[in-house]
């Protein structure tokens, strides 16, 4: 077991394989790294089951605390389950880490279990320099314990932002320009008339950009219910357009898993991505699975090679949403200029007609 550590960094080795290793413990050879090296963006959308769970490693010039290329670990919720057997981020991360490595942010985008019980886990084996989510009182037990464990000695947070203050800027590099452009501003007004849509719309949205590239993160942000037109944005969607940020984005993780009250279609103008990531699982919503095949096919009528990516590829092969995690995790590398994906892709030209698992 080792002490906690800032930074993780790539490493080759001479058998051609690499792996992550702490900088503490890197000894140079001949002086620092260059700073024109491993200057990559990673963002890894893990297969969590139902629930989202994305790492974000950002690019790495081996110079440590210059303010830019840092090489900072930042996790965007954590999936369904924070039992240490059954927890898929936390699997993720120790594959890539070690026992109380440092995640220099935590955000959990809104209060519902499929985004926050996994990060709960995480909080029990990595130190957490900062924990971020929108502050929106919820009358949950779980959620509100999660948040009140904070203080006790088996977890391993050390500052929280949470609520209105959080929307701006966030410090992630000199190189990266990132925003929250959404999150619960202290009133439920607009955002639904059920709890569980309020919640949804209580999201952080984060706009990541390095280079030529950019990423928008939706959490669980909502554009309408079920049986609206797609035409009229609502809720969070609306908030979005109506507040003019720049939602342009090449590379997009879609809302709520790709349900149908995602998505309408001035947000898939203002967006425009080349990328959509779909994180969804097994889990039963209205009778059906979720992506919606009918959210899918606007970003289709938008762009005709849009590319998805998504975590639920062979998920029919399982009857409960806890098990359907069968390893196809989405990597996007980026230089700032291209793009290098790793995860199975879908196009316009292959889309289903129907749905793509059974109805439930």
């Amino acid at each position: 077991m080792t002490d906690s550590v800032p930074f993780w960094r790539r490493v080759e080795l001479e058998d051609s394989s690499s792996g992550w290793i702490a900088k503490k413990f890197i000894i140079p050879d001949e002086g620092p790294t260059s700073p024109e090296t491993d200057l990559v963006l990673e963002v890894h959308f893990v297969d969590v089951g139902q629930g989202d769970g994305i790492w974000i490693h950002t690019p790495d010039d081996g110079i440590d605390g210059n303010g830019e290329f840092e090489g900072l670990n930042i996790v965007i919720d954590g999936g369904l389950d924070s039992s240490d057997h059954n927890n898929a981020m936390l699997h993720y991360l120790r594959d890539q880490a070690h026992h109380l490595a440092v995640l220099d942010a935590l955000i959990v985008t809104h209060p519902h279990i499929d985004h926050y019980r996994g990060a709960e886990g995480l909080t029990r084996h990595f130190q957490v320099e900062q924990y971020i989510d929108p502050g929106m009182p919820v009358n949950k037990a779980g959620y509100n314990a999660f948040i009140a464990s904070f203080s006790q000695p088996d977890h391993h947070v050390k500052s929280t932002l949470r609520g209105q203050d959080i929307l701006g800027p966030l410090d992630w590099g000199e190189e990266l320009e990132v925003e929250i452009l959404h999150s619960w501003v202290g009133t439920n007004d607009g955002m639904g008339s059920d709890e569980g849509t309020r919640i949804n719309n209580s999201s952080i949205v984060i706009r990541l950009r390095f280079g030529d590239q950019t990423f928008l993160f939706m959490g669980d942000a909502e554009g309408k219910s079920r049986t609206d037109s797609p035409s009229q944005p609502k809720y969070a969607e609306k908030v979005l357009l109506e507040a003019g940020a720049d939602l342009d984005a090449t590379i997009l993780k879609i809302a709520h898993h790709g349900s149908e009250t995602s998505s309408t279609t001035p947000f898939i103008e203002a967006v425009t991505p080349d990328v959509v990531v779909v994180q969804s699982g097994r889990k039963c919503y209205s009778g059906r699975h979720i992506p919606d095949m009918s959210t899918l096919e606007r970003y289709c009528d938008s762009n005709a090679d849009t590319v998805f990516l998504r975590t639920d590829h062979g998920d029919e092969a399982f009857h409960d949403h806890r098990s359907s995690i069968n390893g196809d995790h989405v990597v996007i590398r980026t230089d700032g200029l291209s793009l290098e994906i790793e995860g199975q892709q879908t196009t316009c030209a292959t889309l289903p007609t129907a749905a793509p698992m059974p109805q439930c």
